[in-house]
């Protein structure tokens, strides 16, 4: 049951790292951007009418992710066991 847990808490780990380091990217890339306001006049286009930020994935696709990083981060604590225990002997 331990393993369980620790697989879990691998699991939300990995994710919160994931989500901060997209949001951190996305940070940076609004922070340093600087518009080319003299070039722009010359090449004009049609203007959206629409605005997207991101995309919507469904609850289902991330409990997938979730899940299956779990068993991922289980199968691989429970290697490190069995490798740590065959040193030992």
């Amino acid at each position: 049951m331990k393993g369980v847990i620790q697989a879990f808490i691998g699991s939300i780990i990995i994710h919160a790292l994931y989500m901060g380091s997209a949001m951190l990217v996305g940070a940076v890339k609004t922070t340093l951007y600087k518009p080319d306001v003299v070039n722009a006049w010359e090449q004009v286009g049609a203007l959206q009418n629409e605005t997207a930020f991101g995309k919507v994935m469904s609850p289902s696709v991330y409990s997938l992710t979730f899940l299956w990083t779990a068993l991922i981060c289980g199968i691989v604590i429970l290697s490190y066991k069995k490798i740590v225990i065959l040193k030992q002997k």
